[in-house]
């Protein structure tokens, strides 16, 4: 008696022959190859092939194909039906199982591709979020380069070549760039408050006979410096790597460390050094010696910034600035006190002492340039401010530090909005601003 093997029916309607000998109906078989992608149900490794073409077909009688086959008289009894009620639960199980199992495949395949698809939207987002970033700083700066002034030297400076002293060195005069027109009607310096009077208030122009001394240094120093440049004009000058080589060959700690540690500025002058430090006082040190030669400090106010001079012979002079808004003069051998003055009494944020040892420029918080003339004779006052210089249209502008140009006639301050503004004091108008950020 036939048997299927797969559902255990008897006799199986068209039976067909396995390769591997089992005895099915070709209508069950071929549905099973179906769901499992045509491999052999019957083999223990599930990988075989099996293609209808393998399969061989078992012949019946025509009478028996078209009558329905009759059940065993034992298929009726108890036994018999709990068997098949058996057969037909276990058949259920493996069809649930196999469901189970490709259902499961078909969800972890779902999850990692959701996952690949989710990953590459946030990469798409990232870089189109990167390329607007970029345009937008394209255009930035394709603005700025647009409206950035020409070159500072050029803007604020006209040159004037003349025979020189029979060497054939050519000379330079400052003659003070030529204002726009709309500073033509609105100059770029402002009175203070209080008009000038001739009880010692700062003026609003520096004194022609201090222009004219400064200007002397200018020319003795910017032929110097013209002549240093052509003998080094063929000289190669140090490398990157030079730089690289560079090794600390010596470390001094000269402000008190039971406060907050650092120093906010530092300036040098010959075997001489000032440092401003956090501890609210500036400690001049001896570099040739080995020893500190003052400490220069004020009751409950804090030294900012600081530059020094040293002459050829004769004693040093130092410039401070303070919190407190003066500008403190220090001279003799000792580097005592000789005075000190005021510009409007926001903190002081850069000082310069002038090549020729005469005067002093400082830039305070509010925006002024304050210019000082210095004086350490005993007789003299010390320290005294001659004229303040600012913008007509200051308000809101706050500077954060401040150089003298070494020839002493440009004096350059930086903003907190990231400007930086060039003052020619041989004219006393702003020449020039440049944006550095």
């Amino acid at each position: 008696m036939l048997k299927c093997s797969l559902s255990g029916e008897t006799p199986p309607t068209d039976p067909v022959v396995t390769p591997s000998g089992r005895i099915c109906s070709r209508r069950l078989l071929l549905s099973k190859m179906t769901e499992n992608g045509g491999r052999d149900p019957f083999d223990p490794s599930g990988k075989r092939a099996l293609d209808e073409s393998d399969l061989v077909s078992l012949r019946t009688d025509d009478h028996d194909a078209s009558a329905v086959p009759p059940r065993l008289p034992s298929a009726g009894s108890l036994p018999s039906l709990l068997g098949q009620i058996q057969s037909e639960y276990d058949a259920l199980l493996l069809e649930l199982y196999d469901a189970r199992r490709a259902l499961e495949e078909t969800r972890r395949e779902l999850s990692q591709a959701l996952y690949q698809n989710d990953a590459a939207v946030r990469v798409v987002a990232r870089l189109a979020m990167e390329r607007d970033a970029a345009r937008e700083k394209a255009r930035e700066l394709s603005s700025r380069v647009a409206a950035q002034p020409a070159v500072v030297e050029e803007d604020t400076r006209k040159r004037r070549r003349v025979e020189g002293d029979g060497e054939g060195v050519e000379e330079e005069k400052e003659v003070g760039p030529a204002p726009p027109p709309e500073l033509a009607e609105k100059p770029a310096v402002v009175e203070p408050e209080s008009a000038p009077a001739a009880g010692g208030e700062p003026s609003v122009k520096i004194p022609k006979s201090d222009l004219a001394a400064m200007k002397e240094a200018w020319t003795a120093l910017s032929k110097a410096r013209r002549k240093a440049a052509k003998a080094k004009k063929n000289e190669a000058g140090p490398a990157l790597d030079d730089f690289a080589k560079f090794e600390e060959v010596d470390k001094k700690s000269l402000h008190r460390t039971n406060v907050k540690a650092g120093i906010d500025s530092l300036a040098i002058g010959g075997n001489l050094v000032v440092s401003c430090g956090r501890d609210k006082q500036a400690i001049v040190y001896n570099k040739s010696e080995g020893k500190m030669l003052a400490t220069l400090k004020v009751p409950k106010c804090a030294v900012t910034v600081a530059d020094i001079f040293v002459p050829d012979d004769g004693d040093a002079a130092v410039a401070t600035g303070w919190s407190d808004g003066n500008v403190r003069l220090y001279a003799g051998s000792d580097l005592a006190a000789k005075g000190d003055a005021s510009v409007d009494g926001t903190p002081v944020v850069g000082v310069s002492i002038h090549p020729s040892g005469k005067y002093a420029v400082a830039a305070v918080k509010s925006g002024k340039v304050g210019f000082f003339s210095l004086d350490a004779s005993a007789e003299a006052e010390g320290i005294k401010l001659v004229a303040l210089l600012g913008e007509k249209d200051d308000e809101g502008v706050e500077y954060t530090c401040g150089s003298l140009h070494p020839d002493g006639l440009i004096f350059g301050t930086g903003t907190a909005d990231g400007k930086l503004l060039i003052w020619d004091l041989s004219s006393q108008t702003l020449a020039g601003t440049l944006v550095v950020s």
